[in-house]
């Protein structure tokens, strides 16, 4: 094909014959029917998929012709259409496949121009569209053919893109057959077989195209050379001729300086003098022009020849005559120079004017030149394609760009070839290059020949890779026979079917093969039991040891020789708030990097930073470890675990990682410090009792301090021993209750009567105090212990009189809300911070629990206040803010059956009825600041 490369011309041809028949057969064995193999219908009795097999070979037929280059395009044309029609009606679903016809139906029908090559094209759309429809699987195929379709679209104006085309799209095809094949070995020996044996064929005639093109290449390229150089050699001859034809002139210079010839006077002295010459030009002493021929000769050249060093020279005398070359004006000049002496000068005088001849290289030459030289002349001066003759079929600047530093080219253009030489032109004298000579020549008898060697190529190739295959296919069904029997046997056993034996007689190794296939096949008939029934305990205990971790709550992480993290239960991801998909499969040391708390060396996780025993780096260690950590979960919070490691062997006591095992330790720590806090708080508080007892007791042992001090100082000794009688009433009420040694007994009580005794006595108690009494008298009984609502209603009381230091009101106010009374303690202290007011009800909790704080107490009221509400069915709820002060309300229940205290701890004493000492007033009840401040205690010197 003109314009085409060879070897891209026998690639494309090839592969599109061998996958053109490839899916002929593809259509004969059902590959695009859309159904099993099991239930495709007989060839007979599906027309469409036969002639989507005949469709597929006339293809393969047409692409062997065009290959071949043996007809017409036209030919060509029509075979494809045909070919590609009947794929298009035969290639895809079945008829039986309503289904998959259905996502065909849709056909695309384009409309185009009666040309055969476009018609090809749109049947290839059709056929394309139909194959898709035999689903994803067959989408390889479908792309395939609608891409060589198109290349006939494109081969009437875009053959090297057609081709390139038509290449792509048969790989694209090649590539689905070559993974259709897959499924039987006979197709996928003859795929491999045919595809070698393809790239050979197309190796061997792409490196034989390629060395005949370009010996014949090399051939055109040596003569557009010599052709060249012959004309750069004429150029320089010029001078010499332009020297001699002026010189047989000028022996009458006179005329020529003195008359001013007319136009056809000039034309008749060059007729007769200057034939052989372009022009003659006649300057005088001062180089101003006096004749010239042709009058349009241009001023360029004029002033060019005018200013020459040469003709400036022979003006001046220096030199008779003078020849040259110069550039000017898009043309190049060859010039002879000769000086006009008349007979009135001295030897030694200027000439009286210079006679000037040559000839031009421009358009008029290079269309002769190439005239008769055949194909076309390019001048270039500065490097500029200043002239172009005869036939030059590309654009010259490109032609000039592609000879840049060589003196011959093979170029394409645009696709379209051309072959090129140059010679330079250079001054005689100086050796500077005023330009080139640049031959060109169309490859069309280059290409001629070419055409008949690829034809020779691409019929030897398709007629040997044809009969190879043939050879392959008998040749290797003999191999594939045994080995298509022992895959059916294969088959049967895969179903579940053991009972199955190949029994292949040949003395090969397939024989072999087969023999240990039946040996091996009454193996896993006999292992098949132990099989499942080790599948099965396994199973179980698979199932027993995931419900173990799961249910764990305690974290547990499992790594692997290596480090990786392989398990990791949910009590895991809740502590280190890390999911067990982002951390499975990763280091663990990577896993806790940033997570591990090192503020403080006394929780510090050993192994992290190189020191300690619970090497997380290494999980090869041999023996148990143990630390304490503190964990960063993501939210910010800090979790205390402890942390056990220990390694996991094999029979071979080698170890193939580690387990580790977190325990929140968080409440262990709490019990910890409330413990602490509260030893210390009791610590505190019975001392404070104590040490008055102690100090006045002294000293009425020690001296008679007199009848009114003995009494005072009794009084205090014995408010003194009220308050401690108080602190350990409190600790033993709330070790009952805590024990359920105490049962609370709810019945109804007055709230009004109860109120108005308890804020009495605390007015009694605290004189310079306001204690508002606000209930309305409207209020139903409550369901209540009565002498444990009374202790409630102190411990309230005793906290709005102790974090309201200034003296401020306290009031206490009742209203009923459905089946609950709100009764509410109303204060106007300090407040509590409602980061805090969470916290309040716990055991041994107070706000400030250090040895410094402001205010006495040993944390359990609030928490004896929320045990005995909890026992009689109540609650208790707190609004506060700091500075402002700070509302309890009890939430008692009116009526409704009386809710049981909760059952005693095993093992513990029988919840039984146990009376607290009377409390009748706050000496009893009330907190500290209801008791009187005990003076100091009198040093006393000892007695003598």
């Amino acid at each position: 094909m003109v314009g085409v490369p060879s070897a891209l011309h026998l690639a494309a041809g090839l592969v599109a014959v061998a996958v053109s028949a490839g899916l002929a057969v593809a259509i004969f064995s059902g590959a695009l029917s859309g159904r099993a193999a099991g239930r495709r219908l007989p060839l007979t009795r599906d027309p469409a998929r036969l002639l989507g097999v005949v469709g597929g070979m006339v293809y393969a037929l047409s692409h062997a012709l065009s290959g071949a280059v043996i007809g017409d395009a036209q030919t060509w044309a029509y075979l494809h259409a045909a070919g590609l029609g009947l794929l298009a009606v035969g290639a895809g679903p079945t008829r039986g496949d309503r289904r998959a016809a259905g996502a065909a139906a849709p056909l695309l029908i384009p409309v185009a121009p009666p040309n055969p090559s476009y018609v090809a094209a749109g049947l290839g759309i059709v056929a394309a569209v139909r194959i898709l429809g035999a689903g994803r699987s067959a989408a390889a195929a479908g792309l395939g053919v609608a891409a060589m379709g198109a290349a006939h679209w494109l081969a009437p104006t875009q053959p090297v893109v057609s081709e390139w085309t038509t290449l792509g799209g048969a790989l694209l095809l090649g590539g689905w057959l070559w993974g259709a094949s897959s499924g039987r070995i006979l197709a996928k020996l003859l795929a491999a077989f045919v595809s070698a044996l393809l790239a050979l064929a197309i190796l061997l005639s792409v490196v034989l195209s390629t060395v005949g093109t370009a010996q014949l290449t090399n051939d055109e390229l040596v003569r557009l050379t010599r052709i060249a150089e012959g004309l750069t050699a004429e150029v320089d001859s010029w001078p010499a001729e332009a020297v001699n034809a002026a010189s047989a002139i000028a022996i009458a210079p006179r005329p020529l300086l003195s008359v001013q010839l007319t136009e056809q006077e000039a034309a008749d002295l060059y007729q007769v003098g200057f034939a052989d010459q372009d022009f003659f030009l006649v300057i005088d002493a001062t180089g101003a022009k006096v004749n010239v021929h042709p009058a349009d000769l241009g001023g360029s050249v004029e002033l060019a020849l005018g200013g020459d060093p040469l003709v400036s020279a022979v003006r001046r005398g220096e030199t008779p005559r003078a020849g040259g070359l110069l550039s000017t004006g898009g043309r190049i000049v060859a010039f002879g120079a000769v000086a006009l002496r008349t007979e009135d000068l001295l030897p030694e005088d200027p000439p009286a004017g210079v006679l000037l001849t040559g000839r031009l290289v421009d358009a008029v030459w290079a269309e002769q030149q190439a005239a008769t030289q055949g194909g076309g002349v390019i001048g270039v001066i500065a490097g500029t394609p200043a002239i172009v003759a005869g036939t030059v079929e590309v654009d010259p600047d490109t032609v000039v760009d592609g000879l840049r530093g060589r003196a011959q080219a093979d170029l394409n253009v645009d696709g379209q070839a051309v072959f090129a030489a140059s010679a330079p032109i250079a001054d005689p004298e100086t050796g500077t290059v005023l330009g080139q000579v640049v031959t060109t020549s169309s490859p069309a008898v280059v290409a001629n020949l070419e055409a008949a060697q690829a034809t020779r190529l691409f019929i030897v190739a398709l007629a040997g890779g044809v009969l190879a295959v043939v050879v392959a296919a008998l040749v290797t069904r003999r191999f594939t026979r045994p080995i298509t029997e022992l895959t059916a046997v294969a088959e049967r056993i895969g179903a579940g079917d053991l009972s199955g034996r190949a029994r292949i007689d040949t003395g090969d190794e397939v024989g072999l093969l087969g023999a240990t296939f039946d040996e091996m096949v009454a193996s896993l008939e006999a292992q098949r039991d132990e099989l499942t029934h080790a599948a099965r305990t396994q199973s179980r205990l698979r199932g027993r040891l995931e419900s173990l971790t799961t249910s764990m709550s305690d974290g547990l992480i499992a790594v692997d020789a290596d480090g990786l993290v392989i398990q990791f239960n949910p009590a895991a991801e809740a502590m280190t708030g890390l999911p067990a998909g982002q951390v499975l499969g990763q280091r663990l040391v990577t896993v806790l990097e940033g997570r591990v708390h090192d503020d403080s060396t006394s929780e510090r996780l050993p192994g992290v930073g190189g020191r300690g025993d619970l090497q997380l780096e290494d999980p090869m260690a041999d023996r148990p470890a143990a630390a304490r950590v503190v964990l960063l979960r993501g939210d910010g919070d800090r979790l205390p675990v402890a942390v056990t490691a220990a390694p996991v062997r094999d029979d071979d006591e080698q170890v193939l990682g580690r387990v580790f095992v977190l325990r929140d330790i968080s409440r262990d720590i709490e019990v910890e410090r409330m413990k602490t806090e509260f030893l210390a708080n009791v610590s505190h508080e019975l001392r404070t009792p104590i040490t008055p007892i102690k100090g006045y007791a002294n000293v009425l042992a020690r001296r008679d301090v007199g009848a009114e001090a003995t009494r005072r100082f009794a009084g205090e000794i014995l408010s003194s021993t009220e308050r401690l009688e108080r602190i350990v009433g409190m600790i033993v009420d709330f070790a009952g209750l805590d024990s359920g040694r105490v049962a609370l007994a709810a019945e109804p009580v007055e709230l009004e009567p109860l109120v108005a005794e308890t804020l009495q006595d605390w007015r009694d108690a605290n004189p310079g105090r306001v204690f508002g009494d606000l209930l309305n008298g409207q209020l139903p009984p409550v369901l209540a212990d009565r002498t444990y609502l009374r202790r409630v209603l102190d411990e309230l009381l005793d906290n709005a009189v102790k974090f309201s230091p200034d003296g401020d009101p306290v009031d206490v106010t009742a209203v009923a809300e459905g089946d609950r009374v709100r009764l509410s303690i109303v204060d106007r202290g300090i407040g509590i911070d409602p980061k805090a007011a969470a916290h309040l009800f716990t055991d041994f909790r107070q706000i400030d629990g250090t040895e410094t704080r402001h205010y006495g107490g040993l944390g359990l009221g609030l928490g004896l206040v929320k045990r005995i509400l909890d026992g009689t069915g109540a609650r208790v709820e707190v609004e506060s803010e700091p500075g402002v002060g700070a509302t309890f309300s009890l939430l008692l229940p009116v009526g409704g059956p009386v809710p049981r205290p909760s059952a005693p701890l095993p093992n513990g004493p029988t919840p039984d009825r146990w009376d607290p000492p009377a409390a009748s007033a706050p000496a009893a009840g009330a907190s500290s600041s209801a008791v009187p401040s005990v003076p100091p205690v009198p040093v006393v010197p000892p007695p003598p």
